[in-house]
């Protein structure tokens, strides 16, 4: 007879909750030890995986235990019970009851009292096996329902802060600002947001010896990681690391749960779930970035972005557009020179004249264009504030101030009808119940109301959108007006300033006028207010009507007068 040498198998993990010291890998440890004695056999090799999962056997002691099986180092397993060596029942059959068969594996398990050199045909530890499985689903649902509603209180549940960050010392669901760091963040987020590339910003980082987001961790955490691969190249930033600080929401003060998830009850691999199952809860802690420079840069990362040899992203990147197919428009870069010429349409230089027109614009021109657009917008804020607002309002809601009272008449309309329909159809239910009606005829009746009142409800959040959409101008205005205001003196544009205001700029073709030159339309939207006809708004009757509202002495009525020349040219 072949002489009997066993592998002790133990495991412990989370999921098997709090076991106790009967659990532990210690106990199993010496249960086994004293059984093979008792038994007179002899132990090759003791295999012990604590803190992994038995859903799964990526393993690395059940793999080494495997790879001895192989080798003819061992021919008996045992374990103190069946979920020790497992919880996924499919895989652990086909391991006890065909491989270590065909092995010649005996296979032991104390608790359930299995040893297949006595029986093959064990039912016990099938249906064992089968609940086990079960038991390691219900855990998975219960840890994963436990940190979803965690999640909904806004705690934060990584293992370790990000970048920027440390836990606080009194709540580790809570994070505190980390100035070292959070400075680092802040230069990334305004580089970016000043036109600075990925490839220009990690030179950048590299040059002046910034230690990346892990050297960083490691630097204050010496003990966390063992592997000193962490630790080889501690400057080396990539774009990856870049875009991971830029896109991430606790930044600005909110803790995000479920950016990603595993596959499955026993396929552990991640994947990155989809945005809509993302739990958000916002101003949880201390923002590192304003909102406003977040907007600015997730923007500009939504832009199709090309640095040039520079290594720098131009200004206008993902901002103009054709007025004729939508399209962006490129831009032109002058290698010798070293500098923009001007823009046109993506669509024409790809497809030629019979999908579109150049639509071309020079870069100064351009840039002139949106500076002058944007001062007098802030010269007239500034000026007459509240003038100007009312200004916007009237100019964004005066046609469409009908509309909406039309709308606002329509909906107290479906309102009441759906409320008499609510009355019918209990009524209704109420003569069918006395036998008033047929059920033939309540079936008949009831079918057409139904279906009425179907169609209020549809219309009725048609209109309630339509009126919402309509009120919003007063909030989005006021959001506006802190942002324009800021920018009354400024004498260049650059990145950050287009992307805080502008949404796009539509560019249409050139025209011929009849004195023989050439002109060109420009349409410029600005965030929250969108497109807004300057002269119209603005002739000189207007300025000085809003301006005599104001205390003003006669350097501020001259600035309007000049203010108002400039509009109507």
């Amino acid at each position: 007879m072949e002489k009997e040498i066993a592998a002790i198998y133990c495991r412990l993990s989370q999921d098997d909750g709090d076991l106790g010291e009967s659990g532990s890998i210690q106990t199993q440890k010496s249960i086994l030890t004293r059984y093979c004695k008792d038994n007179h056999i002899a132990i090759g090799e003791i295999y012990s995986d604590d803190g992994y999962t038995g859903q799964n056997f990526n393993r690395p002691d059940f793999k080494r235990m495997m790879d001895d099986i192989e080798a003819g180092k061992i021919n008996v397993v045992v374990v103190n019970d069946l979920s020790r060596f497992g919880r996924e029942y499919a895989e652990m059959g086909y391991i006890i009851e065909h491989y270590f068969e065909e092995k010649g594996i005996r296979f032991i398990s104390l608790y359930e009292r299995v040893d297949t050199a006595k029986s093959k045909d064990n039912l016990i530890m099938a249906i064992t096996n089968v609940m086990n499985s079960f038991y390691a689903r219900q855990a998975g649902a219960k840890t994963k329902a436990a940190h979803r509603a965690r999640a909904l209180d806004g705690k934060y549940l990584a293992g370790h802060a990000l970048f920027g960050y440390v836990k606080d010392p009194n709540d580790r669901h809570k994070l505190i600002i980390d100035p070292p760091a959070a400075d680092i963040v802040r230069e990334v987020f305004q580089l970016f947001a000043e036109g600075v590339g990925y490839v220009r910003m990690t030179k950048i980082l590299r040059e002046r010896k910034i230690l990346n987001p892990m050297a960083y961790f490691n630097q204050n955490n010496p003990d966390y990681y063992k592997n000193s691969d962490y630790w080889r190249k501690p400057f080396d930033w990539h774009a990856t690391s870049v875009r991971s600080i830029l896109i991430n929401q606790a930044y600005i003060g909110n803790v995000v749960f479920g950016k990603t998830k595993v596959k499955g009850v026993f396929d552990k691999k991640r994947i990155h779930a989809p945005q809509e199952e993302w739990i958000i809860v916002e101003n949880m802690h201390e923002p590192i970035i304003s909102r406003e420079l977040w907007d600015t840069v997730q923007q500009l990362m939504k832009s199709r972005r090309r640095e040039n040899s520079k290594g720098e992203v131009q200004m206008f990147a993902g901002l103009v557009k054709c007025s004729k197919c939508g399209s962006s428009l490129n831009v032109n870069f002058d290698k010798k020179k070293g500098k923009y010429t001007g823009f046109s349409c993506w669509v024409y230089k790809n497809y030629g004249k019979e999908r579109c027109t150049s639509h071309a614009i020079g870069w100064k021109t351009m840039g002139q264009l949106v500076l002058e657009d944007i001062r007098r917008n802030a010269k007239a804020a500034k000026l007459v504030a509240s003038g100007y607002k009312e200004m916007l309002i009237a100019a964004k809601t005066e046609k469409k101030k009908q509309e909406t009272e039309k709308c606002k008449r329509e909906l107290k309309t479906v309102d009441k009808r759906i409320a008499e329909l609510d009355k019918i159809m209990n009524k209704l239910y109420e003569d069918l119940a006395l036998e008033k009606v047929s059920e033939e005829r309540y079936q008949t009746m009831s079918k057409g109301y139904e279906a009425e009142q179907s169609g209020l409800k549809e219309r009725r959040n048609k209109l309630t959108e339509i009126i919402t959409r309509a009120e919003s101008v007063y909030e989005n205005i006021e959001k506006f007006l802190p942002i324009i205001t800021k920018y009354t003196d400024i004498t260049e544009l650059n990145t950050q300033i287009l992307n805080e205001l502008i949404q796009k700029i539509v560019v249409y073709e050139k025209t011929d006028n009849p004195d023989g030159s050439k002109s060109q339309r420009v349409d410029i939207y600005y965030k929250f207010i969108g497109y807004v006809e300057m002269k119209e708004m603005f002739g000189l009757p207007m300025v000085m009507a809003m301006a005599k509202d104001v205390e003003v002495d006669d350097a501020l009525i001259a600035e309007a007068k000049e203010l108002a020349k400039g509009l109507a040219g």
